[in-house]
């Protein structure tokens, strides 16, 4: 009888040790306001297009999203263009057939240019290429099919020659960070005010060159090393459409989302002190700003917070709602690029805040892989 009363002892207090580490556990992963979980509501899709089409006979096509800070903000102090070598490195092993980078290409710019009355405050994402379009006595449009025609019949050996009136096609066309690309594949004193490249633009070529942009030192280097003659220019500022007639009372809403402090707040901008310094660190922090726990975060804090906010009748949605147009819009843009190359690799060099989204849209097309920044870091 004492053995049985043991026994049941035993399982009683089992039973409570589980449940306790259940519910602890439970409450360790409770989710904040704003965090990306959803539950159906109305009608579910009538296919999940997640994934690649379990049937395809071909190679997909593989999309690596590098989410990043813009380091062009950060203090020389905690970095240097050197600390991105494991980074590049990495990259360059993956060898992307395309890179994306987070500017506004020629035709979007056009369209902002054009529609100037509805983007009033949108026209300083996009360049003056007046300068180029005078001197090449052609529109953006020309300077644009100009540009298709000379890639078409581009030189095995292209002289210097060749690459400055490419370089002033491209800035003519609005697509500035290929410009770029092109006046870094010069030799130094190729750099120079000829082919009807002037004195002021020979400084502004320079400048981006010399740009600790992001889009300069991983997305111009990394096309040089693999040898690509432009970068794709996939951000869009059309969707601003949707704040600029938000009424004014938008901001102050999404600042007061802003102002409410996530718990995690001092410890995740703790551990990102940890990643500057060395190249290694820089690698680990790039890990770390991809990685599902410091995405959720960002959501929690920003755009998830927003949908949920119930100030105002959920006027914030109309910020999240700009978000998202904007993203699928920059996602098209990408998918372009890549559409006349079935199983290219992609690579997308982004804010940080756009990586879960991007990953998502990606992942709803027929063809594409989404690849793991930990598989190509080996991390």
């Amino acid at each position: 009888m004492t053995i049985q009363l043991n026994s049941l002892l035993f399982v009683l207090l089992l039973t409570f040790a589980l449940i306790s580490s259940t519910y602890a556990s439970s409450a360790k992963q409770k989710a904040q306001q704003g965090t990306p979980i959803f539950k159906r509501s109305g009608a579910a899709p009538l296919f999940d297009f997640g994934g690649v089409q379990a049937d395809m006979q071909s190679q997909p096509t593989q999309v690596l999203v590098l989410g990043t800070t813009h380091l062009s903000r950060l203090p020389k102090e905690k970095f240097n263009k050197s600390h991105l070598s494991i980074v590049l490195d990495k990259i360059q092993e993956f060898a992307p057939d395309v890179v994306a980078i987070e500017a506004v290409g020629g035709r979007t710019c056009d369209e902002i240019t054009r529609y100037k009355a509805l983007y009033p405050d949108v026209q300083n994402y996009c360049s003056d290429n007046s300068a180029a379009l005078n001197i090449l006595g052609m529109t953006r449009p020309e300077a644009a099919a100009e540009i298709e025609k000379t890639l078409d019949e581009w030189p095995e050996v292209p002289t210097a020659s060749d690459r400055r009136r490419l370089t002033l096609l491209f800035f003519g066309a609005g697509e500035s960070w290929s410009g770029i690309l092109q006046w870094a594949k010069l030799k130094q004193n190729e750099r120079v005010a000829k082919d009807g490249i002037t004195d002021e633009l020979v400084e502004r070529f320079n400048r981006g060159l010399n740009s600790p942009n992001e889009n300069n030192i991983i997305g111009v280097e990394l096309a040089q090393r693999l040898e690509l003659d432009k970068l794709t220019m996939m951000d869009d500022h059309t969707a601003d459409y949707i704040y600029l007639n938000a009424p004014e009372k938008l901001w102050s809403v999404v600042q007061s989302v802003w102002k409410k402090e996530h718990p995690r707040e001092k410890e995740i901008e703790d551990l990102q002190q940890q990643f500057w310094g060395s190249a290694e660190r820089v690698k680990n922090g790039y890990i770390f700003i991809n990685s599902k726990d410091y995405q959720r975060f960002v959501i929690e804090n920003d755009f998830g917070l927003a949908t949920a906010s119930p100030e105002e009748q959920g006027l914030a949605r109309q910020y999240v709602a700009w978000w998202q147009v904007r993203g699928l819009r920059m996602v098209a843009n990408v998918l372009e690029a890549a559409g006349n190359k079935p199983g290219a690799k992609v690579l997308v060099i982004v804010g940080a805040s756009h990586k879960s989204y991007f990953d998502l849209y990606l992942d709803q097309m027929h063809d594409i892989e989404i690849i793991d920044i930990k598989e190509v870091f080996g991390d």
